[in-house]
């Protein structure tokens, strides 16, 4: 089969190149194109922001004549944003358009907030608008599984997108009883949903999902949270539905990045956001290809920009030319938020992820909730199932169990690990849609 160019390099061609100089578009234009904006923003941010303005004070009047030396710049943290959220802004509180507070999935603490301009939202409307374009036309009809009862929440700004490719769209928000929602899939005769990959998973794995979305969803956009591998083989290789990975947060402006037709990496908006990995421990820019923190500058937002975000990700570029033929970079999935990692009696964490690829592999598996307490001198793990009606419970938690504990960060000290029988929930219960799913820690000295 003939795989089509992602359409976000015409996208960004027409970026970088707005009075049609340039007839394609080439590593070293965007390259140029980023220094450019980066010095920019941080000429900007430093007039503007009164946080970057203490922060870049000994750096010198222009600090980034190359690519490599914004490296030596220090880095933005969450904590900042916690902290110090209107020290950032670089326009009036009247010129936000939007303002977000967002809740981390891993703490109980303070909440980050963060501002965007009416221009800001724009350069996200033309991501959702071209990145979409990858998996709908004109004609057809998209149910959107995020919030959108807010102006310029994003499943508005996702609908207003579809909008201008002729694409009719239903927010119908995070699901919460994946056979309602089946029923509003089929009352509205949608062929494409946009949403979390649990909930998506969740409508698939519903007994009505099971008996009437195959062959009628094609094509499924999975956002908001790590997109297990487990999640993608099965929507396809059981339900003949075409998986794509879009990877953003609220600091990117939502939009990061999204897959082509090739399903090897997410084609970044590069005209928007420059991206570096780099060592956890010691900051040090790495090589493409080798896995680290991903690392965000905003190239062209006006309300708050951000230079050097340390986002938490863990990933890596990917060094193989695409087969889609763009020379767009790639970023892999996420292989792990480092704030969610658990550490037992190994070197190595247990996170979700490994979880997801073994729990989710099991008939009628929706969603699960896993915690890590203490019990006596020992950690103690507790796992508990949300199954599809029809399925026989004590058969999959048995088989869960067996699934578990050949985990190689649980075979390895289960000695030293109380592993609590595997229940499952009375009711189906699903991961609520505006959190990103973690393994909780309720250890006290992890408290």
């Amino acid at each position: 089969m003939m795989i089509s160019k992602t359409p976000l390099e015409d996208w960004i061609l027409n970026k970088i190149s707005s009075n049609g100089e340039l007839s394609h578009l080439t590593r070293s234009a965007i390259e140029a194109f980023q220094l450019e904006k980066i010095r920019q923003t941080i000429s900007y941010a430093r007039s503007k922001s009164r946080f970057y303005r203490n922060l870049l004070a000994g750096f010198g009047s222009d600090p980034v004549i190359t690519i490599n030396d914004l490296s030596m710049l220090p880095f933005t943290v969450s904590d900042d944003l916690i902290n110090h959220p209107l020290q950032f802004l670089c326009v009036s509180q009247s010129a936000v358009e939007r303002c977000v507070t967002l809740h981390s999935s891993a703490t109980t603490g303070p909440a980050k907030r963060l501002f965007f301009t009416k221009e800001d939202l724009n350069h996200t409307l033309d991501f959702f608008h071209y990145g979409m374009s990858t998996l709908v036309k004109a004609g057809d009809r998209v149910m959107i599984l995020l919030p959108g009862d807010r102006p310029n929440s994003v499943g508005d700004l996702l609908s207003r997108a579809l909008l201008r490719m002729n694409v009719e769209s239903i927010i119908h928000g995070f699901v919460i009883s994946p056979e309602k929602t089946v029923e509003a899939v089929l009352k509205h005769d949608i062929k494409c949903l946009v949403g979390a990959p649990v909930h998506i998973f969740a409508l698939f794995q519903s007994g009505n999902g099971r008996k009437y979305l195959k062959g009628r969803i094609t094509k499924v956009l999975l956002t908001t949270d790590y997109v297990p591998d487990i999640i993608s083989s099965v929507l396809e290789s059981e339900y003949n539905c075409e998986a794509y990975s879009h990877y953003g947060m609220t600091e990117m402006g939502w939009g990061g990045g999204v897959e082509c037709e090739a399903h090897c990496g997410h084609h970044m908006r590069e005209a928007d956001i420059f991206i570096e990995i780099i060592d956890p421990k010691t900051g040090q820019v790495l090589p493409d290809g080798e896995a680290g923190e991903v690392v965000i500058t905003t190239l062209n937002r006006v309300g708050m920009p951000l230079i050097r975000y340390r986002t938490g990700d863990i990933s890596r570029f990917l060094t193989k030319p695409c087969p889609c033929g763009t020379v767009l970079k790639r970023l892999d999935k996420i292989f792990c938020r480092m704030n969610a990692a658990v550490y037992l009696d190994s070197e190595k964490p247990l996170i979700t992820q490994l979880l997801d690829e073994e729990l989710f592999a099991l008939p009628g598996v929706m969603d699960y909730k896993a915690e890590v307490s203490t019990r006596g001198n020992k950690d103690c793990l507790t796992i508990t199932l949300s199954l599809s009606s029809k399925s026989n419970r004590d058969e999959v938690c048995a088989a869960a169990m067996e699934k578990i504990m050949i985990i190689p960060q649980i075979e390895s000290c289960k000695k030293r690990l109380f592993i609590e029988p595997i229940t499952c929930f009375e009711e189906i219960i699903l991961s609520p849609g505006a959190q990103k799913r973690v393994l909780i820690d309720n250890r006290k000295e992890h408290l």
